[in-house]
């Protein structure tokens, strides 16, 4: 008899879940990036989705392009989420490192136009061996970039540029004045924080 009461216990919890379909920002098309089983789409707010670019645009090219994104409200059957972070997969990172060549990192904490604070980190590979001095200048010129060019854009504007390459692209032809350059690479983008911009009149209602 127990048996049977505990059978029907779990039935009905089970009858309480529906199912979510998973929305990427409206920035990548609101595609569908996941799905998930929920009594209240409350208790899994906040949690934090894995995707690619691939499983988004359908784009084989773009498999190594790994995306984050935190799950908000619930709208119907429907979960909409929020960008948090970007990175490039290990396997393609590898695949771009050769021997007998110099890396140049920088690692820089930037902001948007919209409030948005990024850490983003970018890396130059040069061929050869390059000296200090220019291993310095290079890594100035990929912080100035990336800081002036957030500085003018919203988050949506700063991860497409990103994501296609062209952020990339700029730091290439400034930087590739100093030294000769193989690939320059963003390998990854967080989101630190977000100001809320609010007057006093909507706090105090």
């Amino acid at each position: 008899m127990a048996r049977a009461q505990r059978k029907r216990r779990n039935v009905d919890t089970w009858k309480k879940k529906a199912w979510y379909d998973i929305l990427a920002p409206k920035a990548f098309g609101e595609a569908k990036i996941g799905e998930t089983v929920s009594s209240d789409p409350a208790i899994i707010k906040g949690r934090v989705i894995k995707s690619s670019m691939m499983d988004i645009t359908g784009d084989y090219s773009k498999q190594h392009i790994k995306m984050e994104f935190k799950l908000g409200n619930a709208d119907g059957n429907k979960i909409h989420t929020e960008f948090v972070g970007q990175s490039l997969s290990r396997d393609y990172m590898r695949s771009q490192i050769r021997r007998k060549s110099t890396r140049v990192e920088a690692v820089i904490d930037i902001k948007t136009k919209d409030g948005h604070t990024l850490r983003v980190k970018s890396i130059a590979m040069a061929m050869g061996r390059a000296q200090a001095a220019q291993e310095g200048a290079i890594r100035k010129i990929m912080a100035d970039i990336i800081t002036k060019r957030a500085a003018n854009m919203d988050l949506e504007q700063f991860i497409n540029e990103v994501i296609k390459g062209r952020l990339s692209a700029e730091i290439y032809r400034g930087a590739g004045k100093i030294y000769s350059l193989k690939r320059v690479e963003i390998r990854k983008v967080r989101v630190l924080e977000r100001e809320k911009i609010r007057s006093k009149e909507l706090t105090q209602q």
